[in-house]
C-alpha cells in the first residue's frame, strides 16, 4: 500500500511578518502625510486668498471713511452756522443760508464695511486658518469697532429724524422742492433772494437749536469712531502685507 505524504510549506521567520508589516505601514504613513501636506497647502492658499479679500475690502473701507470726512465735516460746520444764526437772530437777514444749511444737515452720512470677507470668516469658521495671532485679534476688534459704529449711526439716525420733525415746522416746503435738482437728487442748490421761515418763534427756533447741539456731540463721537476704524484698518492692511507677502 503506497503511503502518500503531504509536502509541507516552510514556516516564515517572524523578521518576514516584521517587514511586510513594516513596509505596509510605510505606505499608509507616507499616504497620509501627502493627505496632509495636501491639505495643508489647499488651507495655505485658501489663508493667503482670504487675506487677499480682506486687503481689497479694507482698502474700500478706509477710502469711504475718507470720503465721508469730508461730508460729515462740511455738515458739521453747516451746523455750527446754523445754531449761530438762530442764537444771534439772523435767520429773517441770512434766509438763503439758513435754508442751504438747514436742508443740508438733515442729508445722512453713514458708513457701511465692505464687509463680505469679514462675514465669510466668521461664518465659515475661517478665522482659524489665520496662522497669526497678532492678525486674528486685530480682525475681531476691528468687526466689535464697527459694530459700536453701526449703534452710534442708529442713535444720530434717530437724532436726525427729530431735527427733520422740527425743520418740517419751520422751513417752506416749497423753498426746499426748489433747491433739490430733480435731474440730480445729490446736488442741492441755494436758494435765490431771501426767503423767509414758515415759523420763526423762538421757542421752536431754540428747540432746533438744541436738537442740533445734540447731534453734534453724537457726531464728532461718531467722527471720532471712523477714524479709529480707518487707523486700525491700516494696521490690519500692513500686517496682512508682513506675514503673507501680498500687495
Amino acid at each position: 500500500m503506497e503511503v502518500h505524504h503531504h509536502a509541507h510549506t516552510a514556516r516564515k521567520k517572524w523578521t518576514h511578518y516584521f517587514w511586510e508589516f513594516l513596509m505596509l505601514f510605510l505606505a499608509v504613513f507616507c499616504g497620509f502625510l501627502a493627505e496632509y501636506q495636501l491639505e495643508h497647502k489647499i488651507e495655505k492658499n485658501r489663508q493667503k486668498q482670504f487675506m487677499k479679500s480682506m486687503i481689497e475690502d479694507l482698502r474700500a473701507d478706509t477710502a469711504n471713511i475718507s470720503n465721508l470726512k469730508k461730508l460729515r465735516d462740511a455738515r458739521m460746520r453747516m451746523s455750527d452756522s446754523l445754531i449761530g444764526s438762530i442764537l444771534e437772530k439772523q435767520h429773517t437777514k441770512k434766509g438763503a443760508d439758513f435754508y442751504f444749511w438747514g436742508r443740508n444737515i438733515s442729508r445722512r452720512a453713514f458708513f457701511f464695511s465692505a464687509d463680505g470677507t469679514m462675514q465669510q470668516l466668521k461664518n465659515s469658521g475661517g478665522l482659524r486658518l489665520i496662522s497669526k495671532t497678532s492678525i486674528t485679534d486685530k480682525i475681531i476688534a476691528y468687526d466689535v469697532l464697527y459694530r459700536e459704529i453701526l449703534i452710534q449711526q442708529q442713535l444720530e439716525e434717530t437724532q436726525i429724524n427729530e431735527y427733520r420733525d422740527i425743520a418740517g415746522r419751520v422751513f417752506d416746503a416749497s423753498v426746499f422742492r426748489g433747491m433739490t435738482n430733480l435731474q440730480d437728487t445729490i446736488l442741492i442748490e441755494k436758494p435765490e433772494g431771501n426767503p423767509q421761515l414758515t415759523d420763526q418763534s423762538p421757542a421752536l427756533l431754540n428747540e432746533m437749536a438744541n436738537k442740533l447741539n445734540y447731534w453734534s456731540v453724537g457726531s464728532t463721537r461718531l467722527q471720532n469712531l471712523l477714524e479709529q476704524l480707518r487707523k486700525m484698518a491700516a494696521e490690519i492692511i500692513d500686517l496682512i502685507k508682513k506675514e503673507y507677502y501680498v500687495k
